[in-house]
């Protein structure tokens, strides 16, 4: 695990799952990305699917971590017009990713895909972003979930324009999230881990050690990003 300080105040600890096709974590200390690719038919080319997330988050970094004073797009249009510069066979590569910006109303979040985002403060949690997965699609829907399902796999993704199967902008999930010195934002990408995390009611200073030292039978480390003051 990577702990990032920097002279504005945020402290960012960041935690990358060990196995292959893991995720990329990119963070200037203005904004960070966290992002995953997916390549159908390359999916054993693993260099291939490094190059695809590294060359999506420099562009999207170097958008977000821009003068803020200039007029820009929102992110969630950046976020599809960088997926679009950088996807070179549309039918087959899409991207998974979660985003963080610093701005003076506190930290905006933008997420497409399987990552769930939680607000600690004080003795409250609240999950400000669901995954964009088969059973929170399924919760909206208003259905009962009696077990747990064998395979969760995601709705939406990032794509080329040329893609149907891409996500649209109002698919994006965006959450602006005030940061108070009581506050911990948490960015995590196993859904189990948040289950865990929500049931046994974790604390928000035990958090980090928690996720630390988490793993049930068969899982490896786990990807998160914390966020506080």
């Amino acid at each position: 695990m990577e702990t990032r300080k920097y002279r504005v105040g945020p402290v960012e600890k960041i935690s990358l799952e060990t196995q292959q096709f893991k995720w990329s974590v990119l963070s200037t200390g203005n904004c960070g990305i966290l992002v995953k690719p997916l390549i159908g038919r390359h999916e054993r080319e693993y260099h291939e699917n490094q190059r695809l997330g590294l060359a999506f988050a420099h562009h999207v970094i170097q958008q977000l971590d821009g003068d803020p004073s200039s007029e820009r797009l929102s992110t969630p249009q950046l976020l599809l017009d960088a997926a679009d510069a950088v996807i070179t066979d549309p039918d087959f590569m899409f991207l998974l990713m979660t985003t963080w910006r610093y701005v003076p109303e506190g930290v905006e979040i933008c997420s497409v895909g399987a990552n769930t985002v939680l607000v600690f403060e004080q003795d409250t949690i609240e999950e400000v972003i669901v995954p964009h997965t088969a059973l929170e699609w399924l919760k909206q829907q208003g259905q009962s979930i009696h077990a747990p399902l064998f395979a969760n796999p995601v709705t939406h993704m990032l794509g080329s324009r040329k893609s149907q199967k891409s996500c649209r902008i109002e698919d994006i999930r965006v959450a602006l999230v005030p940061l108070l010195p009581t506050t911990t934002i948490a960015i995590i990408a196993e859904q189990l881990l948040v289950e865990a995390i929500q049931e046994q009611r974790i604390p928000r200073n035990e958090l980090s050690s928690f996720i630390e030292t988490w793993s049930p039978p068969g899982r490896m480390r786990t990807t998160s990003v914390l966020i506080s003051w």
